[in-house]
């Protein structure tokens, strides 16, 4: 692809994953930008996916007329949420893998409505982790967000996630953009020193640290019991497996029960460790992700020279 005649994606050449927020306010803007966007994919032959709201897509269908039957999809965004972070961007991680055999670049034009939905906002980290999560894969995600929709802190947390913008008629650098670490650090609870109250055991092995978990779980959670179980146990096998010992503590705080677990191994600091879904090729490393998909929160800090993670579990 020649970069000076990607007109409406700027220097993008194809070959690596381009991330651009738009925020829009009008019917005449979303015409401005993304029918554009949507053509010139189109003429180039490029796979080119629409997932977006009713309104931006009936700007779409009355600009393209005949043209739209040509999209590889054309879907109501709404469906694409699956209740959590981790699910959806496994969704488009698994959705991608017949596109990349293709060894042609695409375009996708996104519109996350779930973000206003009740726990929808931490779809805003999995934005930021997406600049990792894909960086190698070829494609240009157009992300819109509508300003009549969304708080302001949403909106502010697109340019902060993103690192392109569209600035009067042209592709430029987000100058709010923040690296996906310092921007997880933003928005991820604060990470306050472990009360003295707290309650800790050493262990060695996965099953007994089982049964002290579920032993433990506060009665707050007690439909959770599981959930609890199962993350803390994936936390723990980690662990035992690079350090051979773990220590296992937890304590409350209100409704909330915060399990956490040190060991002294060669370390796993990644702020983004355990967002994105591991890779299919891979034999392990779900543990993690597993865990964070069960946990309201999980945050992952060093802890000298090896990882301290806590998993924060709120009563329903």
């Amino acid at each position: 692809m020649s970069a000076t005649a990607a007109t409406t994606v700027g220097t993008w050449a194809g070959d690596r994953f381009a991330h651009e927020a738009f925020v829009y306010g009008t019917e005449a803007e979303v015409r401005d930008r993304v029918v554009p966007f949507v053509a010139e994919g189109l003429e180039r032959g490029e796979a080119t996916i629409v997932v977006a709201s009713d309104g931006v897509r009936a700007v779409l269908d009355d600009a393209l007329g005949a043209g739209r039957d040509d999209l590889a999809v054309f879907a109501d965004s709404a469906g694409f949420w699956r209740g959590d972070g981790q699910q959806t961007l496994a969704a488009y991680h698994e959705s991608m893998g017949p596109l990349l055999e293709t060894g042609r670049p695409w375009r996708l034009v996104g519109e996350p409505t779930w973000l206003a939905v009740p726990g929808g906002h931490v779809w805003s980290r999995f934005e930021a982790v997406a600049n990792d999560a894909f960086s190698d894969y070829p494609y240009y995600s157009l992300c819109l967000h509508d300003r009549r929709r969304l708080s302001p802190s949403l909106v502010d947390n697109a340019r902060r996630t993103h690192p392109l913008v569209w600035d009067h008629g042209e592709v430029v650098p987000s100058p709010h953009y923040q690296p996906t670490e310092e921007f997880l650090r933003s928005v991820e609870p604060p990470w306050t020193p472990a009360p003295e109250h707290r309650e800790s055991v050493t262990v060695t092995t996965c099953g007994p640290a089982r049964r002290y978990v579920h032993a433990n779980v506060v009665a707050a959670l007690t439909d959770r019991a599981d959930d609890v179980t199962l993350a803390v146990h994936e936390i723990v096998a980690n662990a035992l497996e690079a350090a051979g010992t773990a220590e296992l503590s937890h304590w409350q705080v209100g409704g909330t029960q915060v399990w956490e677990v040190r060991d002294d191994g060669p370390g796993l600091h990644e702020a983004a460790a355990g967002y994105s879904p591991p890779s299919l090729d891979l034999a392990g490393g779900r543990g993690l992700w597993l865990a964070h998909s069960l946990a309201d929160e999980a945050i992952v800090r060093q802890h000298g020279p090896g990882t301290a993670i806590r998993l924060i579990f709120s009563a329903p």
